[in-house]
């Protein structure tokens, strides 16, 4: 499942609260987000060059004046990282961590002075609002993002000076929900004849200050006993599917093996959503097993395998 996709379950799991946030859904993506970046973590601190955070991006030329962030839209990315100006293009989520590598990756290289932002923003994280905010507002005490809508949008892992030489060093370029392409490049070309001089109060970066806070995780292993299935006062689900039709089939059915609802479709988050919103599902343990099985089921019907509920998936060619 995509980022983008997991954005929409998540805001779909945990609505808004009466404040419009959505705090749960943040939490959730950010702590996926740091896991993540723990994974891979390693291969940067061998690296000492650039960049020294990891993130969605593709590097272009070094020397480039400009970094672009192009906020939930992946379609741009590859064709900006080839023009001759762009040191960086990347996406970013959230108003926090995803904030923080983009300070970090800037003001790491004192070529970059201008960050063009463009795309779509994400209707759940405002990171974008969040970048625009940033300029204009800069941060609090407490280092948050003042004026800022997102959920916690605060710079916590990095220094008060390291946020304000990011204030300094850099010029914005507002492009919030552009997506034109030629409008984009037009734009880069005129920032380029402005030939800015590189930065000259780049420092470096402390490894202490990239994503700091993996030190908070405790590592666990993978497994554990696995709850049965009539755990859920709800019910159960028997998951199918139609490789002529291209369909999944889910039937509910309640705790006396009384059947319950049928629900039919292409999309594994869709029928997910649909059981949620029905309230055929109580626990967060089913919901996430269920998530697993449809995307398993949406997985086997795109490579034509068979799909079995439980089993690993199959060459449908096989013999059982």
């Amino acid at each position: 499942m995509s980022l983008k996709k997991l954005m929409h379950l998540l805001a779909n799991l945990f609505p808004n609260s009466d404040l419009g946030d959505n705090p749960a859904a943040v939490k959730i993506f950010h702590r996926m987000s740091v896991v993540k970046d723990f994974f891979v973590f390693k291969k940067f601190n061998k690296n000492k060059g650039w960049p020294v955070a990891p993130g969605n991006y593709v590097i272009g030329n070094h020397n480039g004046q400009i970094a672009v962030c192009t906020l939930t839209t992946d379609a741009l990315i590859n064709q900006i990282a080839q023009w001759k100006n762009v040191a960086i293009v990347g996406k970013v989520y959230t108003p926090n961590l995803g904030i923080e590598k983009i300070i970090l990756n800037t003001v790491s290289n004192p070529n970059i002075r201008f960050l063009l932002v463009c795309g779509k923003d994400s209707p759940v994280f405002h990171a974008g609002q969040a970048l625009q905010s940033l300029f204009q507002n800069g941060i609090d005490k407490e280092k948050r993002i003042i004026n800022a809508v997102g959920h916690y949008p605060v710079l916590r892992n990095l220094s008060a000076k390291k946020i304000n030489q990011f204030l300094e060093q850099i010029e914005l370029v507002d492009c919030l929900e552009e997506k034109n392409i030629e409008i984009l490049h037009q734009k880069m070309l005129e920032l380029s004849k402005m030939n800015k001089k590189p930065f000259s109060k780049n420092s470096g970066i402390a490894q202490t200050e990239i994503v700091s806070e993996q030190a908070e995780f405790t590592i666990l292993k993978p497994g554990g006993k696995r709850i049965p299935l009539d755990y859920d006062h709800k019910g159960f689900f028997v998951i199918t599917t139609d490789a002529e039709k291209k369909q999944i089939t889910v039937k509910h059915y309640f705790k006396d093996n009384k059947p319950g609802y049928l629900i039919q479709g292409h999309s594994a988050e869709a029928i997910l959503l649909s059981l949620l919103q029905n309230e055929l599902v109580s626990q967060l343990s089913h919901a996430g097993y269920l998530g697993a099985e449809l995307s398993k089921a949406e997985t086997a019907l795109k490579l034509n395998l068979k799909y079995e509920q439980d089993q690993s998936l199959k060459n449908s060619n096989l013999n059982d």
